[in-house]
C-alpha cells in the first residue's frame, strides 16, 4: 500500500484513538454527570472548559479524516476555529486551575490541586506550545511537521483524561494520575513506531514531544521534586487570588 493510503488510514485511527481515550476519562466525571444531571452546581469557567474540550477532540478526528478525504479548504477553515477553541480552554483552564490552588492553599480544600497543580498546568502550557507550533508549520507549509505536531500538542494534553481513567481502573491509587498523564506519551510512541515502519526513520517532533512528556512533567511529580511543586503552587495561588473574582469555584466536584 503507497505510504499516502497509510497514512489516510493511520492519522485518522490514531486522532480517534486519542479522542476516545479524553471521552471515557470524563465520561464518568464530568459528561456522564451532565447528562444525568447529577453534577453539581459549577460556575460559567468551568463549563466553558469542559465543553471547548468536547469540541476540540471532536474536532480533532475530524481534522484528521478530512486530510484523508483532501477536504483541504473545509480542513482549513475549521483549523481557524480551531484556535478559539484553544483560547478558549487555556485561559478557562488557568483560570479554574489557579483559582482551585489557590482556594487549597488557602482553606484546605481538595489536595489534589495542591500535589498536582503544577503538574495540570505543565500539560496545558505543553498543549499550547506544540499547537502553536503546529499552526505556525501549517502557515509555513511544513505539512509533515504540522501533522505531528498536532497530534504530539493532544497527545499531551488528553492526560487528563488518561489519568481518570487510570484513577477509575485502579480504584484511586495514589500514583493514578501522574502515571496516568505521562501515559498519553504511548500515542506518541504509536506515532514514533508507525514513522519507523513506514519511512525508516523518526520525525524530530516526536523524539522533542516525548522529552517534553517525559522530563517537564515527571519532573513536577510530587513524590520526586515536592520543593519545587510547593513554590509553584505559591505562584499558581497568587495568580488565583487575582482572578478569584472570575470564578466561584464551589460547589463543584473535586476532580
Amino acid at each position: 500500500m503507497p505510504i499516502k493510503n497509510r497514512d489516510h488510514l493511520f492519522y485518522p485511527a490514531l486522532a480517534i484513538l486519542i479522542s476516545a481515550t479524553c471521552f471515557a476519562g470524563f465520561s464518568w466525571t464530568y459528561f456522564g454527570p451532565m447528562v444525568a444531571r447529577s453534577y453539581p452546581p459549577a460556575g460559567a469557567p468551568l463549563h466553558l472548559h469542559g465543553w471547548s474540550f468536547f469540541l476540540w477532540y471532536l474536532l480533532f478526528p475530524l481534522q484528521a479524516i478530512l486530510v484523508a478525504r483532501d477536504k483541504y479548504a473545509l480542513h482549513m477553515a475549521l483549523g481557524r476555529l480551531s484556535v478559539v477553541l484553544v483560547i478558549v480552554m487555556t485561559v478557562t483552564g488557568i483560570l479554574v486551575l489557579s483559582v482551585r490552588v489557590e482556594e487549597a492553599l488557602r482553606n484546605g480544600g481538595p489536595q489534589i490541586w495542591l500535589l498536582y497543580g503544577p503538574l495540570f498546568l505543565s500539560n496545558l502550557l505543553l498543549f499550547v506550545a506544540f499547537y502553536a507550533a503546529a499552526i505556525r508549520m501549517a502557515m509555513t507549509n511544513r505539512l509533515q511537521a504540522h501533522k505531528r505536531l498536532i497530534i504530539v500538542a493532544s497527545a499531551i494534553v488528553v492526560g487528563a483524561g488518561s489519568a481518570r481513567v487510570l484513577m477509575l481502573l485502579s480504584e484511586f491509587h495514589p500514583l493514578s494520575v501522574p502515571i496516568g498523564i505521562l501515559a498519553c506519551s504511548l500515542f506518541i510512541v504509536i506515532g514514533i513506531v508507525y514513522d519507523w515502519l513506514t519511512v525508516r526513520s523518526v520525525h524530530p517532533v516526536y523524539w522533542i514531544g516525548l522529552v517534553a512528556v517525559l522530563g517537564v512533567e515527571a519532573s513536577l511529580f510530587p513524590q520526586l521534586n515536592g520543593d519545587t511543586v510547593a513554590w509553584i503552587n505559591q505562584w499558581i495561588g497568587a495568580l488565583g487570588e487575582h482572578l478569584g473574582v472570575f470564578y466561584d469555584p464551589e460547589p463543584t466536584v473535586e476532580f
